[in-house]
């Protein structure tokens, strides 16, 4: 029997030591299928979810992408890295720690909220179009543009000898080494982050997740694990249209509300996902009010999904 397309949400739980593109690369192996792409990179020493979209599913990688990550790790103090991780190259020796756990935890303090954060040289983040982490191994100069990130929930789980456990929920972009780091300059003793886990990513989380030595085994059986692109959670309501409303849709034309089936009308505005009468993803829309060109409401196509 041929394989159909296979479009949706694959949950894999890293092991330290393989990159992110390698968890891809096994998946693509497994299941058959070339397009596929994560919502979020997990350095090689991190562990924990990787949430991968699967065919059609790539193209919603600006919901996916963006959704909070929480995560639980470990940072060691008296040392800091050029990588603000363990694999890096210690910045100088070893540095006196005297600090205490109510020092610690009042640190934490700093960062609850939204802040500014300078992202690691050593990273993905592109200047110029290049990542900076290329740029700094050919010993290039290197000037990070700093980001506005927010900590949702950060946790101080304790404090055993140097090493300090936390929690952290935090938005899309937040870089914990960076955090690790900048936690050590406050305490003046320095620090790297030690160990990461990422447990959770927007509504997913990494319980029951495959590891790839089960993806690879399982090979394309693993697809009855792929959630279809009609059930992935994205954050925004569904509307069911009608026919009609399909057929407008599907062809890059906005629709009005009285094509759609459920919910009834008024719609408060913003985005959304259509659906059609067969409960087939069609695709993403906009509900937008009516403006003085534009006697009535209407849902304009942001992401059309044929066939």
């Amino acid at each position: 029997m041929a394989k159909g397309p296979l479009d949706g949400v694959l949950l894999v739980d890293k092991p330290e030591g393989p990159t992110s593109h390698d968890v891809v690369a096994v998946a693509r192996r497994a299941l058959g299928v070339k397009r596929i792409g994560h919502a979020g990179t997990l350095d090689p020493m991190a562990t924990g979810l990787l949430v991968l979209m699967i065919g059609r599913a790539t193209r919603l990688a600006t919901f996916l992408s963006g959704m909070d990550k929480t995560y639980r790790g470990t940072l060691r103090l008296g040392i800091a890295t050029d990588t603000y991780d363990r694999d890096g190259t210690p910045s100088g020796p070893p540095r006196p720690v005297t600090v205490d756990e109510r020092t610690v935890g009042a640190a934490f303090e700093h960062f609850q909220g939204t802040v500014t954060q300078v992202p690691p040289v050593y990273s993905a983040k592109k200047v110029h179009g290049t990542p900076m982490y290329r740029l700094a191994r050919r010993h290039k100069p290197v000037s990070p543009v700093p980001a506005t990130v927010t900590f949702h929930r950060l946790l101080f789980l304790g404090l055993s000898g140097t090493d300090v456990a936390f929690e952290s929920q935090v938005s899309a972009g937040t870089y914990l080494r960076s955090f690790a780091h900048d936690l050590g300059e406050l305490l003046a003793c320095g620090a790297h982050l030690y160990s990461l886990r990422r447990i959770a990513a927007g509504p997913f989380t990494v319980e029951g997740a495959l590891t790839p030595d089960e993806l690879a085994a399982q090979g394309f059986g693993s697809s009855s694990r792929v959630t279809p692109m009609e059930d992935i959670p994205l954050g925004i309501p569904t509307l069911v249209l009608t026919t009609a409303g399909t057929h407008a849709i599907r062809h890059g034309r906005p629709c009005g509300l009285n094509e759609v089936a459920t919910p009834r009308p008024p719609l408060p505005p913003g985005r959304c996902r259509l659906k059609g009468p067969e409960g087939s993803l069609v695709g993403i829309g906009e509900v937008e009010l009516p403006t003085p060109s534009e006697a009535r409401p209407l849902i304009r196509p942001q992401i059309v999904f044929t066939g």
